[in-house]
């Protein structure tokens, strides 16, 4: 709360990557306390305000809208969904930007999974045929 817009600039893609790291925790406990920052009028007027939005918004959007999908408990999620919307009402735009690329980022996610699923499987297929009993290693 002490922070001037200078000094935050100076530590704002840390702090956003914390805080969406804190939002997207499976602790009830700790995304809550992160969710609760939106209920802070100086935060929200010097932080996570709509003039600010754009810079912050793709750092927490993901695990919003995770939380906001189905976090397992009701408090978090219904915390998320309530932000979400407040955002989407203030700049539709930016939401469905962030909302697009993070669609994206999952999408390459799980190209990637998939990927190492099928490198593994090669691995194992050669292991087996090099004679090595591969249920022994799992």
């Amino acid at each position: 709360e002490l922070c001037r817009g200078e000094q935050l600039v100076q530590v704002q893609d840390n702090l956003f990557r914390l805080l969406a790291a804190c939002l997207g925790s499976a602790h009830f406990q700790v995304a809550e306390r992160a969710l609760y920052y939106w209920n802070s009028e100086h935060l929200c007027v010097n932080v996570l305000s709509q003039s600010k939005a754009a810079i912050f918004l793709p750092y927490v959007f993901g695990p919003l809208s995770k939380s906001a999908a189905g976090h397992w408990n009701q408090a978090v999620e219904g915390l998320a969904q309530s932000i979400l919307k407040m955002y989407m009402e203030m700049d539709i735009q930016l939401y469905e930007k962030c909302s697009r690329e993070n669609n994206e980022k999952i999408r390459k996610l799980e190209v990637e999974k998939e990927t190492s699923q099928q490198k593994w499987s090669i691995i194992m297929e050669a292991a087996t045929a090099s004679g090595i009993d591969v249920a022994k290693l799992v």
